[in-house]
């Protein structure tokens, strides 16, 4: 299938099963379980060694097959779905490990000031006096915030925390994000 159809993003990945009947327990990536509320459809496809963080992010489709979400509800830190022709728990458990996609274009809308991961990998990342600093290579999910995964043009990655006190500006159009490179943070 062509790129056109724009990026899929791995939203979620089936941990196990909840009862005999064929309902999935999803881990959503860096979001809550209601965000599969209201999303009728999902592509389901083989889930990144990586798949704590939003940042996997593809064009190619092959491999990867829309499936009819039934029911969707918030369990804990979990949601549990319903998948349309997953009827008992052998079918369920087949699907354990398998990631969750949607098409970037039908991610729901975040608030002024938030990002996917996705869409800050590759951006360069310049200090809040100019120096380019390096290229964003990934997001990090972690309990407390996430974190950027920076790649510099010479020397080791290095790490820095997606908060406001460090993040000063995000400019998607013009690709660069902008930090505050305090000592000790490289």
């Amino acid at each position: 299938m062509s790129s056109d159809r724009g990026q899929l993003v791995l939203v979620g990945w089936i941990v196990g099963t909840h009862g005999v009947r064929g309902e999935v327990r999803v881990k959503p990536c860096a979001g809550s379980p209601e965000r599969f509320r209201g999303v009728a459809r999902v592509f389901l496809g083989p889930a990144d060694a990586d798949a704590g963080t939003d940042a996997s992010a593809r064009a190619d489709w092959n491999g990867y097959r829309p499936v009819e979400l039934e029911t969707a509800r918030p369990h804990g830190r979990l949601a549990l779905l319903r998948i349309a022709g997953v009827a008992d728990i052998d079918a369920a458990l087949a699907l354990k490990g398998m990631g969750l996609y949607l098409p970037a274009s039908e991610l729901p809308r975040l608030p002024e000031g938030e990002f996917y991961s996705f869409e800050l990998a590759g951006l360069v990342c310049e200090s809040t006096t100019g120096e380019r600093l390096g290229v964003v290579v990934g997001v990090v999910e972690m309990p407390a915030n996430d974190v950027l995964l920076i790649r510099p043009d010479q020397g080791p990655d290095f790490l820095a925390p997606a908060v406001s006190d460090i993040v000063r500006h995000v400019d998607l159009a013009g690709g660069r994000l902008i930090i505050d490179d305090r000592p000790g943070l490289r």
